[in-house]
């Protein structure tokens, strides 16, 4: 006989209690693949942080205030991989009459760009951001 007083029963040790390893490794595998993804995620974020900066010098040569001939094609260095990136303009040095900075027919490595007030000359930092440029 097994009986010892005092002695507490514990888990049984058959094989319902020990064959069950299966559902360790599956849950392994599936937290692996997740964490895979997130981390790729994140690595698509982190290369939309990156971008690159170009200054450009508009003109407008027409004396007529509503037939602005500013726009300019903005070559990009680096060809993006989506029409997803952002452009964001910053006016140096004068602001007088430049209007509203407009960016307009993104391709994939290039935009353009032009202003819509009369002044003669506005020159633009442009910032751009995003796309997964490789």
């Amino acid at each position: 006989m097994d009986d010892v007083p005092g002695i507490q029963e514990g888990t049984p040790q058959d094989e319902f209690h020990f064959n069950n390893i299966e559902d360790g490794v599956d849950s392994g595998n599936l937290l692996g693949e997740f964490l895979a993804e997130v981390v790729y995620k994140h690595e698509r974020q982190i290369s939309n942080v990156g971008g690159e900066v170009i200054t450009r010098t508009l003109k407008n040569t027409n004396e007529d205030f509503y037939n602005n001939n500013s726009a300019q094609t903005v070559a990009l260095s680096v060809a993006r991989d989506t029409l997803d990136y952002r452009v964001d303009a910053e006016i140096q040095g004068d602001v007088t009459n430049v209007g509203d900075v407009v960016i307009y027919d993104k391709q994939l490595n290039g935009f353009k760009v032009k202003y819509t007030g009369s002044a003669p000359e506005v020159t633009l930092k442009l910032y751009v951001h995003g796309g997964n440029a490789a």
